[in-house]
């Protein structure tokens, strides 16, 4: 092989190189944000579970319980073979959104759960939604199309919460 055959091969080489790291970089990032996503729901519906004041607000958090787990365990599966680590506990920003919200009690808790609800759902229908436009792993892409209803249901319940 000749110098330019090799510095062409090597600069072939070079050149995919970076799609490979975007595209791992990209299925790390959606597993992550959606894993956090997850976490922090299930961490303060059950907070909202004990320590919600008004009915409704329980019995949705209730229900986020159970929806999260869920999608938590279908995020595991799907992330299988992707490369991506599925995170198991909150990340730093998550943790000191809930420990603030331990910190809440009554109409004030009510009002801080459903807000951080609010962000949480909108944050995830993005999520998904970029992830079913641009993501290349075939069971995670999947798994942003199974979920974008679900989302849109959730976000629509705790819209209606907070009188949106």
């Amino acid at each position: 092989m000749t110098l330019t055959a090799s510095i062409g091969v090597i600069g072939l080489l070079l050149s995919i190189t970076p799609a490979w790291a975007d595209d791992f970089s990209a299925e790390a990032d959606f597993v992550t944000r959606a894993a956090n996503g997850n976490i922090f729901a299930v961490a303060e519906s059950r907070l909202a579970v004990d320590r919600a004041r008004a009915p409704q607000v329980e019995t949705f958090a209730r229900r986020l319980v159970g929806d999260h787990l869920r999608a938590e365990a279908e995020l595991q599966a799907a992330a299988e073979g992707s490369g991506a680590t599925v995170p198991t506990t909150l990340d730093q920003e998550h943790q000191a959104r809930l420990t603030a919200l331990r910190g809440k009690s009554g109409v004030g808790f009510d009002k801080a759960y459903i807000a951080d609800q609010l962000e949480v759902h909108s944050n995830a229908l993005t999520l998904y939604g970029d992830y079913m436009l641009w993501g290349d792993y075939e069971r995670l892409h999947t798994l942003a199309i199974k979920m974008i209803p679900i989302t849109e249901a959730q976000l629509k319940d705790v819209q209606a919460l907070a009188g949106d």
